[in-house]
Order: C-alpha cells, then structure tokens, then sequence
C-alpha cells in the first residue's frame, strides 16, 4: 500500500489539473456515428480494465445504466416525415435528391411504423453484452452465492434491459438470485419529474441558443436539398424538421433492419456535424452544468447520487454484490456532470467551446456508469474503480492507483452531503 500512497502524494503536488480539452470534430468525421450523439451505438471493443492493487479482490459494484438501444423519439416521428414527402411528391414540389429519398424511404417505413421509442433485439443485446463483461472482468464478485438487486424506471425499454442485463447472469451463474422491480418510487431518483423551467428555457439562455443554432445551421440550405417549396411544406418549424430528419439517420444503426443507402446519405458529415453541435449544445444547456442555466436537472439528480452513496454499505452487510438501477440518458447526463465524471462538470461560457469538453456521444444507447469496489485482507481502504460504458473514467479527485481507482473514504468526503 505504500506505493499507492506516495502515488496519492503525487498526484495531490500537482495541483488543479486544466479540463481536458478534445476536439469533438475531428473524432466524429473519424466515427460519423458519433454525430447522432444519444443514438450512437454501445461501444463493443473495449480494454479490459486494469487490475487493482496487489492483494485487492473486487465484491460489490453500484451501476447506472441506460436502456439500450431503440427506435428514435417524436411521437409521431417518422410518419411525420412520410407525410411531408409525400405530400411534397404529389404536388411535384421536390428536388430529384428529395424524391430519391422519398422512394427510398416510403419503401423502408413499414420496418419503422409506430415504433417510436420501442428497444430493438440490438439494444436487448447490448445489456447481455454488458452483463457478460461484468461476469469477465470481475469474476470475484461471482464466486459463491451472488445476489442483485435492481429498480428501473416505468418505460417499458428501461424494464425489458433491466431483464435481459439479468437473464444473462442468470444463465451464467448457477449461484446467482435476484430481486428486480420497478415504479414511481424509483422513478423519483432515476428520472425525477423535473420538466425543462420556465426559467431554464427563457430568456437570455434560450436566445443564446437560437443565436447559435443560427449561426451553425443554414436551414434553408437544407430544406432546398429536399423541396422546391419548403415554407409550404414544412410548417410545423424548420429546425424540428431538419433535426427529425438527423434523428431518423441517427437511429438506422440502431435497427434490427437494414436501411437503404439512401438514408445514410441525407446529410453530408460536415452537415451532421453541425447539426450535433446545436443538439450537443441544447443538452448542454439542459441537463448539464451550463452556465446559461439554473441546472435544475442536475441538482435533481442528488437523490440518485445520495442512493448510490447509501446503498453501497448497506449491501455489503445484507449479502448484495450487485446493485443495478435502469433508467435514461437523462438520468445519466446529469448524474455525470454532478459528479464532474471524465470533467463533465466543467461550465464553458462560449457555446462553440462546450461541444469540446461535454458531449451527448459519451451517454450512447446501453450507457452505463460502474463504481466497482475492492477491498485487501491486509489493507483497511476500500477502493472503487470508476468505468463509463467500460473504459476507465475519472473522477475529480486524487487517484488511489492507475487505472481510476479512488479511496471509498475520499468518494464519501468529496460527494457525501
């Protein structure tokens, strides 16, 4: 233990380290996926996790996750724009580029119809995968009987994950058992009822976000790659179009069906780029720590923060290894930029520089936060490796070891109330 705590020492004489700054460009026209933010597919090729300290065993971990992945959200999404273009069809009044993919996609929609918000057998898949990975790389946790308790939140996505992340452990592990449940009472800290405020929405952060949107986006431009006649074709805002199409490109990865190239090819990447940044910027706004804003949404996430802090010891003496919570990227947005995860928490001014610290990719479909605990026979600090969707993540504070592990005792100190 003494090499951890001269690495503690260490760490704690630099100082404040600078947010980390990364060029969000250059990584989306490197994975254009990435440009569908929210709707980017689980990542499946992670490093495995570095080890723990000599003589640490893990026992317990606390998870967040988001459901995994499905069809994009609107209400009426996708048979809004079947209804635009064909209406745009039968009164002549698009481009060859927007009949093109009217054929395309009149053709395509039944494999979509009504199927707003719905998980897909690829996001069932996702939490199997996740599971799996869990069982792999901490195999301590499942040695002898292992229990799990899990909530989630009442969407019937978010259950269904909850249930397939189990089934797999409990296909795997003969020992294991668990309780799984879901509802209001656990709706209130996973998905608290706070709808964006009058306050949050108003006012000099909400004309902050038209200027931008404005100065990124030419929508005219984009709605002529389309229609000879957009102002009578689109009514219901150019920007809510524009943006359902970039959901709808956004979501055919997601699929159980092939999509016709066609779709794919709505958007140029530099047009899906830009597109992304006024999203990225909005979620920013909303359920980050902007500065624009009263962040209403990330102070209610202190009850699932609390929940995660009471919990753990509490398990540890009732026989729980695993304690899991399913819910949204919403909860999870929020919940990592109240804890200042990967330096989520960071607040940035200038909207053309907040895409490069905070990013809407980092909480793709499947998305899950671990704190995975280890604890030595000869040593009586607990430590906690910190994952985000299975790769290493940071925490501000001063690490205990390599590979993001930190003190129980510091976590407690940093984030108790």
């Amino acid at each position: 233990m003494k090499k951890i705590a001269i690495f503690v020492f260490a760490l704690l004489a630099i100082g404040s380290a600078a947010y980390a700054q990364q060029d969000s460009r250059a990584q989306i026209m490197a994975d254009i996926a990435r440009a569908g933010g929210e709707y980017y597919v689980y990542p499946t090729s992670q490093p495995a996790p570095t080890a723990a300290p000599k003589g640490y065993e893990a026992f317990y971990i606390s998870h967040v996750g988001r459901h995994g992945s499905r069809h994009g959200l609107g209400g009426s999404l996708y048979e809004d724009i079947l209804s635009t273009f064909t209406q745009g069809h039968e009164k002549g009044w698009l481009t060859p580029e927007g009949e093109v993919f009217y054929q395309a996609y009149k053709d395509f929609y039944p494999a979509v119809a009504r199927r707003e918000g719905n998980l897909t057998i690829k996001g069932q898949n996702q939490h199997r995968f996740i599971a799996a990975q869990i069982y792999k790389n901490y195999p301590s946790i499942f040695k002898g009987a292992t229990h799990a308790e899990a909530v989630s939140t009442v969407s019937h996505r978010v259950i269904v994950s909850m249930f397939f992340f189990l089934s797999q452990l409990d296909n795997t592990d003969r020992d294991f058992t668990f309780a799984a449940d879901y509802g209001q009472p656990y709706q209130s800290y996973l998905l608290p009822d706070i709808i964006d405020s009058n306050a949050e929405r108003s006012g000099s952060a909400e004309e902050k976000f038209n200027a931008f949107r404005d100065e990124v986006l030419d929508l005219d431009a984009l709605l002529a790659k389309w229609f000879t006649r957009p102002d009578s074709l689109v009514t219901r805002g150019k920007y809510k179009f524009c943006y359902d199409m970039h959901t709808l490109v956004s979501t055919l990865d997601n699929l159980d069906v092939p999509a016709p190239q066609e779709l794919y090819e709505v958007y140029t990447p530099e047009e899906r780029y830009r597109l992304w940044r006024v999203k990225n910027y909005r979620d920013y706004q909303i359920v980050g720590p902007s500065p624009d804003t009263q962040n209403l949404r990330v102070q209610a996430m202190r009850p699932l923060l609390d929940d995660i802090l009471e919990k753990a010891e509490t398990d540890w003496q009732n026989g729980v290894q695993l304690r899991l919570r399913f819910a949204h990227d919403s909860t999870l947005m929020p919940l990592l930029s109240l804890m200042g995860v990967n330096d989520m928490g960071v607040r940035v001014e200038n909207p053309y520089e907040a895409e490069n610290y905070w990013r809407n990719f980092d909480i793709p479909m499947g998305c899950n936060f671990q704190l995975v605990f280890f604890k030595s026979k000869k040593n009586p600090d607990i430590l906690v490796q910190v994952l985000l969707n299975g790769f290493e993540a940071t925490l501000p504070l001063p690490m205990a070891a390599p590979g993001s592990f930190y003190r129980w005792q510091d976590i407690k100190k940093r984030y108790g109330n």
